[in-house]
C-alpha cells in the first residue's frame, strides 16, 4: 500500500541492523529439488538446519525468500511452518531481525519463511484503498508453501501466517483468501488494512496493534491509511470482532490489563478451539512489540509484551480442527 513508503527509512535502518548482526548473516544457496508432494506424515526432508537466503522460480520470475529450519533433525517428525511478510517497502532481512521470529520460531520447532516481495517492494494492488494481495505475490505465497511441503517436512494441517504493516494486511488478506492452507493468523500494525471476511469456518487470530498508530488507524474510518484519503478502514476492534464472529465467539470479550500499556482483549467460547485475542498497545505506533529496534519515527514501541513470544505460544496451542480446510 502507498502509505508504507512512509516508513521506508525505518525499514533500511532495519536493514542495516540486520545486516551487522552475525546470529543473522546467511549463504545464498539454491532451493533443494523438490520431492513428490506426500502425506506430511511420511514425508522426508533434505533440508540443513539454519538460516539461509533460496530462490524458487514463479510464473518464469525468481524470487527470493529466506528459510530457517530447527536444528533438530528434519524428516523424523513435520514441522509446523510460519510465513512472516514484510512490511511495505522492507525487504525479508528487516522483517527476519526486526519480527524476531527468525532468531526464536526454529527454537520452538517452526520453520520460518521469509518472502522478500523485491521490485515493487510491496504486497498489495497499490492501486486500491483497501489491501489485497497481488495476483503475481498470491502465487509466490501458494509457491512457497507447495515447495515446503515437498522438501522441509512441513506439517499442511500447520501452517501459520504473520506480517508488519502491509505484511499484516497480507496475513489478514491469506486468512481470508487461502483460509483452508492457514489454520492461525497473527497481523501486526493492519488487521484493519484487509476488509473482513465474516463468513467461513472458524479461525484462529491472535493481532497487536498500538492506539497511536500514525500510518494505520487504530480507529479506521476515512484517510485511515497514512497518505491515502480515499482509504475508509474498519477500525481493528471492530476487524477483530469480525474474525470473532466468524468463528461463533461469545460476543462480549474479556479484557485484562498487561504491564502499563497494553490491553489484552480476548475472545472466548469459539467454536472448533479457535480464539481470537488482541493486544492494544496504549500510546503505541506503527511498531513490533518487543521488537529490540527501536524505529522513533514509527512511535512509541512497547516492551510491556513481545509479540514474537506470543505469536509463537499462541500458534502452539492453536493446532487445527480435525478439517482444516475452510
Amino acid at each position: 500500500m502507498r502509505p508504507h513508503r512512509s516508513i521506508s527509512v525505518g525499514v533500511r535502518v532495519l536493514v542495516a541492523a540486520a545486516l551487522v548482526g552475525a546470529r543473522v548473516t546467511a549463504a545464498s544457496v539454491s532451493p533443494a529439488e523438490p520431492a513428490p508432494a506426500g502425506r506430511s506424515s511420511d514425508c522426508e526432508s533434505s533440508a540443513v538446519p539454519g538460516i539461509s537466503t533460496q530462490t524458487i522460480d514463479v510464473q518464469g520470475v525468481l524470487r527470493q525468500y529466506r528459510v530457517a529450519v530447527p536444528s533438530e533433525p528434519t524428516g523424523k517428525r513435520p514441522l509446523p511452518l510460519i510465513v512472516n511478510f514484510h512490511g511495505g517497502g522492507g525487504n525479508d532481512v528487516g522483517q527476519a531481525v526486526y519480527s524476531q521470529l527468525e532468531e526464536k520460531g526454529p527454537a520452538h520447532g517452526f520453520v520460518v519463511i521469509t518472502p522478500n516481495a523485491g521490485d515493487p517492494a510491496f504486497w498489495g494492488k497499490l492501486e486500491l484503498s483497501s489491501f489485497e494481495a497481488s495476483d503475481a505475490n498470491l502465487a509466490f505465497t501458494r509457491a512457497l508453501i507447495d515447495n515446503a511441503e515437498a522438501t522441509l517436512c512441513i506439517d499442511m494441517r500447520r501452517v501459520y501466517a504473520t506480517g508488519f504493516s502491509e505484511g499484516a494486511g497480507m496475513s489478514a488478506f491469506l486468512g481470508c483468501k487461502l483460509g483452508g492452507q492457514f489454520t492461525a493468523i497473527a497481523p501486526v500494525s493492519g488487521v484493519n488494512a484487509a476488509q473482513p471476511c465474516p463468513h467461513g469456518k472458524p479461525k484462529s487470530v491472535i493481532a497487536f496493534h498500538g492506539t497511536s498508530d500514525p500510518n494505520v488507524a487504530y480507529g479506521g474510518g476515512p484517510g485511515a491509511l497514512k497518505g491515502r484519503p480515499d482509504s475508509d478502514l474498519p477500525s481493528v476492534e471492530t476487524a477483530v470482532e469480525a474474525w470473532a464472529g466468524r468463528s461463533g465467539c461469545r460476543t462480549k470479550p474479556a479484557s485484562q490489563t498487561i504491564g502499563t500499556e497494553v490491553q489484552r482483549i480476548a475472545y472466548r467460547g469459539c467454536a472448533r478451539g479457535a480464539g481470537v485475542v488482541l493486544y492494544a498497545v496504549t500510546g503505541g505506533g506503527h511498531t513490533w512489540p518487543g521488537s529490540t529496534i527501536d524505529v522513533p519515527m514509527n512511535g512509541h514501541t512497547t516492551q510491556d509484551i513481545s509479540a514474537a513470544d506470543l505469536i509463537l505460544d499462541f500458534f502452539a496451542h492453536h493446532p487445527p480442527s480435525r478439517n482444516a480446510k475452510s
